[in-house]
């Protein structure tokens, strides 16, 4: 983008009151959510597609977040156990 990441976040901050990494994350989460809710894909498939390195890393990021791991969610909003 040719900006430095200080710029960025600043840039953020004042339009949106997060930081970039933040507004990122966001951003990562409505789309897992989204792939959740909305698809059959795995949660292998969606990890790649979000762009982390594995599902571990993926799982972690969206427990963290979220409060419960991406199948947990996805059985949740379907009604279905595990």
């Amino acid at each position: 983008m040719g900006y430095s990441a200080r710029t960025l976040s600043r840039a953020t901050l004042a339009a949106d009151g997060v930081t970039a990494k933040e507004f990122i994350d966001r951003r990562v989460l409505v789309e897992a959510k989204r792939l959740l809710a909305h698809s059959d894909e795995s949660a292998a498939r969606i990890t790649g597609l979000l762009g982390f390195s594995s599902a571990t890393n993926f799982s972690k990021f969206f427990h963290r977040h979220i409060g419960k791991s991406p199948l947990s969610f996805r059985r949740t909003l379907h009604g279905t156990q595990g």
